[in-house]
């Protein structure tokens, strides 16, 4: 088997494993967040403290677009907007209320899949799985980067 077949089978079989997940507990994550916002989201999450501008570099878009998002995502409570008190015109974005609960949220389900799926691996598929991974993220980063 080439390797392009072999890369598109592991590709549509963790496709048809996510696509599973997501169907078993869409109900729980139901948002009324779009795709762009999670982006955003997650980027908050991940930073937990960050500006507009270092998030338009991040999502690759302009520093007003961001404010736009941030705008309705602040008037819904998901994120906050703070003043820089060593540098007035500088605004800190981090995760409000609803911005937890979604993480939140996503970790309950992060931990039902792995009881459910990942529990059923033996302690060596799991390090192989993990070895992988990595080594596969770093090549990602090389590569990509």
């Amino acid at each position: 088997m080439d390797l392009y077949r072999k890369v598109k089978q592991i590709n549509e079989a963790e496709y048809a494993i996510n696509r599973l997940i997501y169907k078993h507990f869409k109900q729980y994550l139901a948002s009324s967040i779009t795709t762009q916002q999670a982006v955003l989201l997650d980027i908050v999450y991940y930073a937990q403290k960050i500006t507009v501008g270092e998030i338009a570099v991040e999502m690759n878009i302009s520093s007003s677009a961001v404010s736009q998002l941030i705008a309705k995502m602040e008037k819904n409570q998901f994120i906050r907007r703070t003043i820089n008190p060593d540098n007035r015109r500088e605004i800190f974005i981090t995760l409000d209320a609803k911005g937890q609960e979604y993480f939140d949220k996503q970790e309950h389900v992060e931990r039902a899949v792995a009881d459910r799926l990942f529990a059923k691996l033996t302690v060596s598929e799991l390090n192989e799985l993990e070895r992988i991974t990595k080594k596969l993220e770093e090549i990602a980063l090389k590569e990509f980067s």
